[in-house]
């Protein structure tokens, strides 16, 4: 499977039965697997003049991780992986290492903090929390994580406060940290670089080298960061940063809310689960010229809007019966979508028609679903931000 990168009309769930089964022991965490819930098996409802479609019967084949169209949890296994035991503490995005999968890594909003998960869903699997000194500015509240270049990450911080003495509210941004775990802490000394113009961001997707895409929350727009070369572990000069902001004031923010990228890297096409405005929209990255300086510029790096790029809708949410997407992961040439304003997980194929779909309203709380990611072997991992947990779909099998 290839890696990701990642008015409504009644929903009802009638859960018959709720089984809780002991899982794997593992450093801290209880995992327990979910089975014998029921739910209902209309599918999302189309409407009339959006864009997307939906069928009102269960669809004939169906994702085999989303329950091979029945839309009932029973039909897959639902794992809780995580919880507070393992430290998280209002957990926001989740990303599985792509160099080395066998790593889960969910960001923690509540404490700066990321909980790694070793060997996840297995009875081999331990977890340990990383938030060194220095995380509450580097790491400061972060929404969303994307791996990079091998042994890279980068995080995404919704924070619009001074987090240090010497820098005022709107200077945060995203920041790039080694992805070795004997360096890795969140915090100063596992940084590699970091640039400053994007506060309140709540989704972040790598593109390649040392470029990033961020949901910019502050300026409601897409941005795209090149740290170009790092400044090294704990440096300070971010003057080679080029930062080039797209589609200002097109996209929504829904404060405590994940909006999500994901990114095509074959055609250049960045899905952004727009949760402010409930869509899915797509953004050419191909497109648009240099526009006009932007500032503050913290940095005295090159940092320019972009005016003309395309940016389309692919799903008008409420043309489909969306509440309000959140996580995006981008698998083959299916996109899953995870629906934080009712609890499900949507998927869609490129052309923004709905393949299938699973709530999860049994097993994450209302609220609660944001992030999500795809592991090599097909299932796929959610967080319940508001439950502090980490659950993982996989098919049942055969």
């Amino acid at each position: 499977m290839p890696y990701a990168s990642r008015s409504r009309q009644p929903f009802t769930a009638v859960v018959a039965a709720l089984v809780l089964t002991s899982g794997f022991g593992c450093g801290g965490g209880d995992e327990e697997t979910f089975v014998g819930v029921n739910g209902d098996n209309s599918m999302l409802p189309g409407a009339d003049g959006g864009t997307g479609s939906g069928n009102d019967s269960p669809n004939s084949a169906g994702l085999a991780v989303l329950g091979n169209g029945t839309h009932a949890p029973d039909a897959v296994v639902l794992t809780r992986v995580g919880s507070s035991a393992d430290g998280l503490n209002n957990p926001r995005d989740v990303a599985v290492n792509p160099a080395a999968p066998e790593q889960v890594w969910v960001i923690n909003h509540n404490d700066h903090s990321a909980t790694i998960f070793l060997d996840a869903a297995t009875p081999q699997q331990t977890s340990m929390k990383r938030n060194g000194p220095g995380s509450s500015h580097f790491m400061s509240k972060p929404a969303a994580i994307a791996f990079g270049a091998p042994g890279i990450l980068a995080t995404a911080q919704e924070e619009d406060a001074p987090t240090q003495p010497t820098t005022p509210a709107d200077f945060m941004g995203p920041t790039m940290f080694s992805a070795d775990l004997a360096i890795f802490d969140g915090g100063h000394a596992s940084h590699l670089d970091m640039l400053h113009n994007s506060p309140n961001s709540v989704g972040i997707e790598w593109d390649h080298n040392n470029v990033y895409w961020v949901f910019d929350g502050l300026h409601a727009s897409v941005t795209r960061y090149d740290f170009q070369k790092d400044h090294g572990l704990a440096g300070e000069d971010h003057s080679d940063g080029i930062v080039a902001r797209y589609v200002e004031g097109q996209v929504g923010y829904v404060p405590g809310v994940g909006s999500h990228l994901a990114l095509d890297h074959g055609t250049g096409r960045l899905y952004v689960a727009d949760s402010g405005n409930n869509r899915i929209a797509v953004l050419d990255t191909n497109s648009g010229t240099r526009g006009a300086n932007i500032a503050p510029n913290y940095d005295g790096s090159d940092q320019y809007s972009m005016e003309g790029a395309s940016f389309t809708t692919l799903v008008d949410g409420a043309a489909v019966g969306l509440v309000r997407p959140s996580g995006i992961v981008l698998v083959g040439d299916t996109l899953f979508v995870t629906d934080h304003g009712a609890t499900r997980i949507v998927a869609f194929d490129r052309s923004g028609a709905i393949l299938d779909w699973l709530g999860v309203e049994s097993v994450v709380q209302a609220g609660g679903l944001m992030g999500i990611d795809a592991a090599p072997d097909g299932s796929l991992y959610v967080v319940d931000a508001t439950g502090n947990a980490l659950i993982r779909v996989s098919a049942k099998a055969p």
